[in-house]
């Protein structure tokens, strides 16, 4: 709470300057430090705001006791961990099926191509055919290579 008064005695700007008001006019007004931390940190959804928030409640809830602090942090860690396993094996399963379908891609082309003869005639018997051909080739190209620089970023 010390600190909470010096910060707010300090010459800190708004909007953090009001939230420590705020935060000490609720603790003292006999509202529990860990819920009027949780009112502050919602106020305010800045990312590293919430971490520093979230450490504070953390030391106001575990004052000294290494071992409940050591298991929240763990169950923390698991579900980060898992987390990061779903989000990892949702990539997986999205680079497979973009594969899949640059990999479709050429092969019904080609078959449109022999089977149809409006599509002969647009790539081969105008004049610029062979240009939207080659349009439509290097732009297949430029997904492929999109697709081939995420996947080399994604795994590393």
């Amino acid at each position: 709470m010390y600190i909470f008064d010096q910060v707010a005695n300090s010459d800190i700007e708004d909007p953090i300057r009001t939230l420590v008001l705020d935060f000490l006019s609720r603790v003292r007004g006999g509202m529990a430090p860990d819920r009027a931390l949780l009112l502050m940190q919602k106020s305010l959804p800045h990312e590293h705001f919430v971490d520093l928030i979230t450490a504070v409640r953390f030391n106001f809830k575990y004052r000294g006791k290494l071992g409940p602090l050591l298991e929240q942090m763990e169950l923390h860690f698991h579900r980060i961990e898992e987390e990061y396993t779903h989000r990892r094996l949702t990539n997986l399963r999205d680079c497979k099926l973009t594969f899949m379908i640059l990999a479709v891609v050429p092969p019904f082309f080609l078959i449109r191509l022999a089977t149809n003869p409006e599509a002969q005639q647009a790539f081969g018997a105008i004049s610029s055919g062979p240009l939207i051909f080659c349009l439509c080739l290097l732009l297949y190209l430029g997904a492929v290579a999109a697709f081939l620089f995420i996947w080399r970023h994604i795994n590393g």
